[in-house]
């Protein structure tokens, strides 16, 4: 029996039934079936916060969300994980620097009494920890010198290796070097190896060159003497292609995870870099985007850090991180 065109006609155009405003399909998807497939975007365990320790009475405490004096570093991770943040990573503002970074391993210097109060704090949040010579070497620079003025390779190497077995006798749980220095994660690692801290993570960074590393360079004076680290970082015309391809050095040197920053500008290679890496990926929310997240206010900062994470990463390094927090424990359930 054929159905007539009016027929269809009126079948087809007649009005959908009245809805609610949530549910993949509403007229169907009734609370107890979307419950099934909901899961949360984003939890504040998926985070992590910057902890820019600064000597006591130093005048750049609040700056930047997590620059804190070292009275004050118990209380702020306390803070943090009460409101479920997953994990900190720790800078420590340098002092008495010379050209060797000879501070970077003196016994109780600022990253070590920093540490050892984050984990006396929180035993159980994860502690990650910056290695590299731009906070304790004259010039802010990232790398030892020869005097000739290139980059003393071997004594750049011993100085990371020590730095990483210094932070994670002191209580850190990864380490992560920051200058991309060919050789530089197989020297840490075999450090954290040859002194029995085999269980230690190395995460190191993917970093692309950018201004969005200028407040926290301003404020923990790393801005290098040469004004640039180009040589040290990727460049951003080529980001996509050669992040993937220098990611794949640091897993064969032995990284356990990687850190790709900053973020912001670099969503695109975040996504290349998931399609290509099964290791862990940190996205990294840098100090330059604190202002531009700051004016979204929580909710608009929360909807952005949930972005990061389906596009890819795995956790979330961010200035945002106790705001987030903050807003996912408001709005929970």
């Amino acid at each position: 029996m054929s159905v007539s065109t009016e027929c269809m006609t009126t079948l087809t155009q007649r009005p959908l039934p009245a809805v609610g405003p949530d549910g993949v399909n509403p007229s169907r998807a009734r609370s107890a079936v979307r419950a099934l497939y909901t899961r949360p975007a984003l939890t504040a365990g998926d985070l992590s916060a910057p902890l820019l320790a600064l000597p006591d009475g130093h005048p750049g405490a609040g700056r930047l969300p997590g620059a804190v004096q070292l009275s004050d570093v118990r209380r702020t991770v306390v803070r943090w994980r009460g409101l479920g943040i997953g994990g900190v990573k720790a800078f420590a503002l340098g002092h008495d620097r010379d050209n060797a970074g000879s501070t970077a391993l003196s016994a109780g210097n600022l990253m070590v009494q920093a540490v050892s109060a984050i984990r006396e704090a929180a035993s159980d949040l994860a502690v990650t920890t910056e290695v590299c010579g731009c906070s304790w070497i004259s010039g802010g620079e990232c790398v030892l010198r020869t005097p000739a003025g290139g980059i003393d390779l071997d004594a750049t190497y011993r100085l990371m290796g020590e730095m990483a077995v210094q932070h994670a006798e002191a209580g850190a749980d990864v380490v992560s070097p920051t200058a991309m220095l060919e050789g530089s994660v197989r020297a840490v690692r075999v450090a954290l190896d040859g002194s029995g801290l085999r269980d230690i993570g190395v995460n190191p960074n993917l970093a692309i060159h950018t201004t969005l590393y200028g407040p926290f360079k301003a404020l923990m004076a790393t801005d290098p003497a040469a004004g640039h680290r180009r040589g040290l970082q990727l460049e951003q015309g080529r980001a996509q292609r050669d992040t993937v391809v220098q990611a794949r050095r640091w897993i064969a040197e032995g990284a356990d995870s990687l850190t790709l920053q900053p973020v912001m500008t670099a969503v695109d290679v975040l996504v290349r870099l998931r399609a290509d890496q099964e290791a862990p990926l940190v996205a990294y929310s840098t100090s330059g985007e604190w202002p531009a997240l700051r004016e979204l206010g929580s909710e608009g900062m929360t909807e952005y850090i949930a972005m990061l994470r389906r596009a890819g990463a795995d956790h979330v390094l961010t200035f945002a991180a106790e705001q987030v927090a903050a807003h996912l424990e408001r709005n929970r359930g």
